[in-house]
């Protein structure tokens, strides 16, 4: 097929920065082509200058994978860079596909010099001290030629190796008639919106830099699937690779984003919970100074960054965020927005509702994901579910056919009680489906090394799945689940074999890690780790992570925190609303909004 030839790059977190309009990719327009590169000599006296002088040139361009050129490498003179900063600690951004941005950029650096809340809001996005007119290399005429750069923070400094999450917040990412979007154009990012993730949890992932090996093959598989052809006709490789992407839930984007298994290999599990506790943290402070801006705000389409070191093995990785992509974005102050007309204060309140929901749900699939992974006492029992998917299904999805399809189901589960003395089993585990008539499913080949009394390090490897039918055209995956107590563990295969609407909620630490799709041989390669860390370092890692919550909202005692935190999908969004409603109620209902923020017949209105 056509469809296969097209190489198979990794995304640039150039890609994600640069990025004008994913919907025009999504329905098969072309993306803006970045043809033209002149200087960009757009008026920008009242923005804030750098002299030339402090910079090397000429400045080469970062090509993305798309091999546009919006992007150019900037080094200071040795020097004269600022206090505290490496020579390499911006890039420049071509002002010609940022004008929006800069204005943006600079509204924040003024509003951050009169207003404290302003200037904590700063410390989590993009360092950019302005712009600054710079020879930069023409990539495709191979010759100098002035720009206008905006300097944005160099993401990539101080990684040896960095994966990327370009989240983008808010369940509506485009509005028509809005700094340029046209109603074409924002009816395309509609029909993104109501196929993706933004439609379910309030985000999506819209991107990722070195994605990990597991969810390479996920994405090769899909693009490769035979059963849709009519899909081929439509969009490209690219864009179903971007598909798969955005319908991933946000507890599966953040599984993605930690599962550096096969990359780091043994003492994998200790990297990811330190990257855990990390972005938890740091998201956490993000949503505080979010909170604390004077009023509502339009941003639309913007995005938050994850990045995280998959270079090397650190108890203590290297962790970045960041929110970025400010195209479409207006920046309000209190004056601002007084002078608004009533109904712009209405929309403004509306969609800054919904991007605030979407950073607390993505704060919540954070600290739930903390309590489980990161504070488990001892590891006691495991259950293996077999999950298929259908990846033609998920290409339908694109066209917007089978409904939610492209979830994988699971049609049998196998139980494993660890030992309480140390030591490796190899085991062949029985895997039972619900039908009566023929329960086994087939059986599952599993090495399983268990630390003394379930304290430490479990690693699970898997080897191959035996004894089942045959599945052509679908994927399968091994979903191991480890419980901290035994009776959660056979309580959930119970639920499921008797076909219980609800998934039961555990009373103890429950933690989910899956293994690459596979086909065909269903053999695997993947070596999974479980890390429990004992009670006195279980109970001061549930300190820490009740501390920091509770320094943002009143959740209460670790129990009612629990409560909230569960790990299943049960009354996950009752579970997240409630979370929310902890942190921002206003975010949940206008009525309980600032009374600044809408005239007083609005608010009313609300309430009724």
């Amino acid at each position: 097929m056509g469809e296969e030839e097209e190489p198979r790059q990794p995304q640039s977190i150039w890609d994600f920065l640069g990025e004008d309009n994913p919907a025009d990719a999504f329905l098969g327009d072309e993306v803006g082509s970045n043809e033209s590169l002149s200087g960009g000599s757009s008026d920008c006296q009242h923005f804030h200058s750098l002299p030339s002088g402090n910079f090397e040139e000429p400045c080469q361009a970062l090509c993305t994978a798309g091999g546009t050129a919006a992007f150019f490498s900037v080094k200071y003179q040795p020097g004269l860079q600022p206090a505290g900063k490496d020579l390499e600690h911006f890039i420049g951004k071509d002002l010609a596909h940022a004008k929006d941005e800069v204005e943006f950029y600079e509204k924040l650096r003024r509003a951050s010099e009169l207003d404290a809340s302003w200037a904590k809001f700063r410390e989590m996005t993009m360092d950019c001290p302005g712009i600054a007119r710079l020879q930069c290399i023409n990539p495709k005429l191979k010759r100098e030629e002035p720009r206008q750069l905006l300097l944005l923070e160099n993401l990539r400094l101080g990684f040896l190796s960095m994966r990327l999450l370009d989240i983008k917040l808010g369940a509506e990412t485009s509005v028509a008639c809005w700094k340029g979007k046209s109603r074409l154009h924002a009816w395309k990012n509609h029909c993104v919106d109501l196929r993706t993730n933004s439609a379910l949890e309030g985000f999506r992932l819209e991107g990722i830099e070195l994605p990990s090996l597991a969810l390479q093959e996920l994405m090769t598989a899909v693009v490769d699937a035979k059963s849709a052809a009519t899909t081929s006709q439509v969009v490209t490789p690219k864009v179903i690779r971007r598909f798969v992407l955005q319908r991933l839930r946000g507890a599966q984007c953040l599984a993605a984003w930690l599962d550096v298994s096969r990359e780091l290999g043994p003492g994998s599990e200790l990297h990811a919970q330190g990257a855990l506790w990390a972005a938890f943290r740091q998201v956490g402070q993000l949503l505080s100074s979010v909170l604390e801006l004077p009023v509502p705000q339009q941003w639309i389409g913007s995005s938050i960054a994850l990045a995280v070191e998959v270079g090397k093995l650190s108890r203590d990785p290297r962790v970045v965020v960041r929110v970025f992509d400010w195209g479409r974005a207006e920046l309000s102050t209190v004056e601002d927005h007084a002078g608004l007309q009533p109904e712009q204060r209405q929309d403004r309140t509306r969609y800054w509702q919904q991007y605030v929901r979407a950073l607390c749900r993505l704060y919540w699939e954070l600290s739930r994901t903390v309590a489980h992974r990161c504070c488990s006492r001892a590891w006691m029992a495991l259950v293996f579910e077999i999950r298929t998917l259908s990846p033609s299904l998920v290409r339908a999805a694109l066209l917007g056919t089978h409904g939610d399809s492209g979830s994988a189901s699971c049609i049998a589960m196998g139980y494993f009680q660890l030992p309480q003395k140390a030591g490796s089993n190899a085991i062949s585990l029985p895997m039972l489906g619900k039908a009566a008539e023929t329960p086994l499913v087939g059986k599952l080949g599993v090495n399983v090394t268990s630390p003394a009394a379930g304290v430490g390090t479990l690693v699970v490897e898997m080897l191959k799945l035996r004894d089942m039918q045959n599945m052509p055209g679908v994927l399968v995956t091994i979903s191991v689940i480890a419980f901290e107590r035994a009776g959660d563990a056979r309580l959930h295969m119970e639920a499921w074999h008797s076909r219980c609407e609800e998934e039961p909620l555990p009373r103890g630490r429950a933690c989910a890690q899956c293994t690459a799709p596979v086909g065909g041989s269903l053999i695997w390669k993947d070596r999974l780790e479980f890390h429990s860390l004992g009670e006195a370092a279980a109970a001061e890692a549930e300190q820490r992570l009740t501390e920091e919550i509770s320094s943002r909202a009143d959740v209460g005692n670790m129990e009612c925190l629990s409560d909230l935190l569960s790990p299943t999908e049960a009354r996950a969004e009752e579970k997240a609303r409630s979370f929310t409603e902890q942190l921002a109620p206003w975010a949940e209902n206008a009525a309980a909004c600032p009374s600044d923020w809408l005239p007083e017949q609005m608010r009313r209105k609300k309430k009724r």
